[in-house]
């Protein structure tokens, strides 16, 4: 079984994100869950908050984070996040930026 699965993050307007990872964290109604490949099927509705996921092949603790406006996970062989807005964390990418000019 693969490790990996494609996460798909849309806004009404544009593909905010797609890609390979190992782990998504987004926050639902019951709190913060986390989901990861051959998780079991399902549709949850999302609260506003942080949405968390780690790239294939990325260190443990390195994580691309940003800010949803809630909507929907919908979770099968691949995952996809509907959201009205979604924004990077700057920290993060600030972060990313400064190793890559290394």
């Amino acid at each position: 079984m693969a490790n990996t699965f494609d996460l798909e993050i849309i806004t009404p307007s544009k593909k905010f994100y797609g890609g390979e990872v190992e782990h998504v964290i987004c926050k639902t109604g019951e709190g913060y869950e986390g989901f990861l490949a051959n998780h079991t099927w399902t549709c949850k509705l999302l609260d506003a908050g942080k949405l968390r996921f780690r790239e294939k092949g990325a260190s443990e603790n390195d994580w691309r984070e940003a800010s949803a406006a809630g909507g929907f996970i919908d979770i099968k062989d691949s995952v996809i996040i509907y959201t009205d807005a979604v924004e990077w964390d700057m920290g993060h990418e600030k972060r990313k930026s400064r190793l890559a000019k290394k």
